[in-house]
């Protein structure tokens, strides 16, 4: 039987208000930022389905406050956002988005401290995974707590407690609506240069919920045991790596068939050759279920450059490559194994012109391209997008 930890964001809301209104006490404005903005996006493929592409143009709107308050030992970030998205031709697949963070960054003495926090996010399922026209908006909260313990000049102990919890407009097979606990305990090691590494070992608790009929061996819990390493590295004055590595293992009582395990993480390298040129390298890669009779688990793996120029005090030119493949893999007893493996192609160039320091306006066009081992899942994409941001 699988252990579970309750607890609930009631209390990083209340510690919301009361910092609100300590703040508000305060009567600095500074500590309040308020920012619009304006998106328009144009997708020749939607859908990205193979034959019948349908075109679109999605107007996103934006409205954002934040604060960023210290007060003594405490310090407070509450933001929050509203997004219109509004599509051309397809009106049904309309919805507004409720976003918002609160994080009091807590102090007992200046060698404890942590975080509690709360978080909420709402976004579309993209349809080059969930191969469906309708509309299912996915909702993503977390609320955690953190704490970190200085001992000595170089090294930290660290723990934390978080609860994950993935809700979606419409049940799905692939990706099913889920909430996950994680108790984390760890170290630190911090170097004279301002690298770091630390280790964290995770022991995670959860549940899947609104299963979708017709999937055999559909799990209803999982635990879960993650180690994990974070670097973060100065490797010269203009390099810096940092990245996260770790092996995750989630097994399914009474239905082993599901479970998995193997490594995910992120690598990036930033290198900044002059005050004006520089690149970024990433490489990441993820596990994680897929609840199908032909497969219990997806794996993605993306390598992708990034580099910029700053032609000018107020215009910086950018571009990206991204090279990904997905594959499938867990198929059921009795099944036949799908055997699909996806390649992805993604390049983009765009430009950022900040004509006063209020106003930020991007421009950009990219080329996608997924093919894939089985025709049915090939297709390919073109954007153009526009945005201004306006801050105040």
């Amino acid at each position: 039987m699988s252990r579970r930890v309750h607890f609930a964001p009631g209390l990083v809301i209340v510690l919301a208000l009361w910092s609100a209104h300590a703040l508000a006490q305060e009567e600095e404005l500074d500590a309040l930022k308020f920012s619009a903005s304006q998106s328009v996006r144009y997708d020749s493929n939607l859908f990205r389905r193979n034959t019948d592409a349908q075109s679109e143009t999605v107007n996103i709107t934006t409205a954002t406050m934040a604060i960023d308050k210290r007060y003594s030992l405490q310090r407070f970030e509450l933001g929050g956002s509203v997004v219109a998205n509004r599509y051309r031709a397809n009106d049904y697949l309309n919805f507004n988005a409720l976003n918002y963070r609160a994080i009091w960054h807590w102090s007992v003495t200046p060698r404890l401290h942590g975080t509690l926090s709360h978080t909420r996010s709402e976004d579309i399922n993209t349809f080059d995974i969930y191969r469906s026209f309708d509309r299912n908006i996915r909702t993503d909260t977390s609320t955690g707590a953190a704490a970190e313990y200085e001992v000595g000049r170089d090294w930290r102990l660290l723990g934390g407690l978080t609860r994950r919890h993935r809700e979606n407009e419409r049940p799905t097979a692939q990706d099913g609506d889920n909430r996950l606990t994680n108790v984390a305990l760890g170290v630190r090691r911090l170097f004279p240069s301002g690298s770091s590494i630390s280790y964290r070992l995770l022991d995670g608790r959860g549940d899947y919920y609104n299963r979708v009929p017709g999937v055999s061996q559909a799990p209803t819990e999982f635990d879960q045991i993650e180690h994990e390493f974070q670097l973060s590295w100065s490797a010269t004055e203009k390099t810096r790596l940092t990245g996260t590595l770790s092996y995750l293992k989630r097994e399914h009582p009474g239905f082993p068939a599901r479970d998995y395990s193997g490594p995910r993480g992120n690598l990036t390298a930033q290198w900044s050759a002059t005050g004006k040129i520089g690149v970024q390298l990433r490489f990441a890669r993820d596990i994680s279920a897929y609840t199908a009779n032909n497969a219990s688990y997806t794996t993605v793996t993306n390598l992708s450059v990034s580099p910029y120029w700053m032609v000018g005090a107020r215009t910086t030119v950018f571009a990206s490559l991204l090279y990904g493949k997905q594959g499938f893999s867990g198929s059921l007893a009795g099944f036949t194994e799908e055997d699909r493996d996806d390649r992805n192609r993604l390049g983009l160039l765009g430009i950022r012109w900040q004509p006063i320091d209020a106003l930020t306006l991007d421009a950009s066009l990219a080329h996608e391209q997924r093919r894939s081992s089985l025709d049915i899942y090939n297709y390919t994409n073109r954007t153009a997008r526009f945005d201004a941001k306006f801050a105040f």
